[in-house]
């Protein structure tokens, strides 16, 4: 079994659409990596991931979240394959959603205590 973990924030607005019937969310991370380098130097690296989401999930996500907004998820790790107008082979690595936590909290009352909300999504959904 593959399984990714992230924390990250959302480059841009989640896009949310149906596929049969069924919500799926698709929205990019930009992921952090900090290096220190042999002689002490500090370095950061930022990393653009792609991710979707489905069914209960998916509307959690579009509902509360935004751009810039802090998310972690654990997902696993997805090949697409096609072949381009050209007749080119391409390919492409996306991140099925499988668990999530939303750090924004933007959707409580200021009265209530602030927890973080985490879902999982469901894995016997199908994609198609």
């Amino acid at each position: 079994m593959n399984n990714c973990h992230f924390i990250g924030r959302l480059v841009q607005d989640p896009e949310l659409t149906d596929v049969n019937e069924t919500s799926v969310v698709r929205f990019t991370l930009a992921v952090n990596e900090y290096r220190k380098s042999k002689d002490g130097e500090k370095s950061k690296k930022v990393d653009y991931l792609d991710f979707e989401a489905w069914d209960s999930g998916a509307t959690t996500i579009d509902r509360y979240c935004s751009k810039g907004d802090e998310i972690a998820v654990m997902a696993c790790a997805r090949q697409d394959k096609w072949t381009d107008k050209d007749g080119n082979r391409r390919s492409k690595i996306k991140f099925r959603v499988n668990k999530f936590k939303l750090f924004n909290n933007r959707f409580q009352n200021d009265n209530e205590e602030r927890e973080p909300v985490t879902s999982q999504a469901r894995s016997d959904a199908a994609p198609f």
